[in-house]
């Protein structure tokens, strides 16, 4: 059962801050195993059958769900092998942190969060969701704006710089139209950070999962229409003799069927 994570755990982390190399994590790993991994897997078992009541599809085996301490540095210019924080992260199996539209949460020295959303662009399904924004906005905004996500998430995301924003989108929804990939993340308050130290912070939690659960469902049913028009394109350009090294899908148009 999960009991909180004790300030050990928060300074933990900032000393790795400051002495991100293999002597210092050798020196402290009994600490990190006791003050940090172990309430991190009691807090990812607690929320296991709370992810699977909102879709028993997700991974929930710890091995993908918790964040790892070490870092794969080889394709990034921070060099620093070992994280200063730690998350938990909800995906299909298969599926990288890049793909997709995933839940999480996670904190560190001087920040505590959680939300869901895109890691990184993805074009074919953010163009199934600008399509649904255009035929059916009240679903979009019943899902975007439930009142268990009002005035506690924000939208994040980055823009395209040029993109038509046809007339029949609502104004509520143009910030997300334009959006190459989007979440929606809250960032705990002072009364939040104290339940990171108790049982409370779990309790917070699958009711915030619980909130976030319209949305995944919608993104979700997203993803299958991307994939359907997708399907449809390879199809397409097979009875025409050829067919494409790259599906893509080029604008909400693609998914007229």
């Amino acid at each position: 059962m999960f009991t909180g994570f004790t300030q050990e755990a928060v300074d933990f982390l900032t000393d790795i801050r400051f002495n991100n190399n293999q002597t210092f994590y050798e020196q402290n790993k009994a600490r990190y195993e006791r003050a940090v991994k172990a309430p991190l897997r009691a807090l990812c078992d607690e929320m296991t059958p709370v992810v699977q009541l909102i879709d028993p599809r997700l991974d929930t085996r710890p091995g993908r769900t918790m964040s790892r301490i070490r870092r794969d540095t080889r394709f990034s210019r921070d060099k620093s092998p070992f994280r200063d924080h730690v998350w938990l992260g909800w995906r299909y199996p298969g599926e990288r942190r890049s793909e997709g539209f995933g839940m999480y949460w996670g904190f560190g020295p001087d920040w505590l969060s959680w939300g869901e959303g895109c890691y990184a662009t993805d074009k074919p399904l953010m163009d199934a969701l600008r399509l649904h924004i255009r035929r059916h906005p009240d679903e979009v905004r019943e899902a975007l704006f439930d009142p268990g996500l009002a005035g506690r998430f924000a939208l994040y995301g980055e823009d395209y710089r040029k993109i038509a924003v046809p007339k029949d989108v609502p104004e509520d929804l143009r910030a997300l139209y334009v959006k190459k990939g989007f979440g929606i993340e809250h960032s705990g308050t002072k009364e939040e950070w104290a339940m990171l130290a108790s049982h409370d912070m779990a309790d917070l939690l699958s009711r915030e999962l619980a909130a976030m659960a319209p949305l995944h469902k919608l993104m979700q049913r997203m993803r299958e229409q991307a994939e359907f028009a997708q399907q449809e394109q390879a199809r397409q350009a097979e009875a025409s003799g050829g067919v494409p090294a790259r599906i893509t899908v080029r604008s909400a148009e693609d998914f007229e069927f």
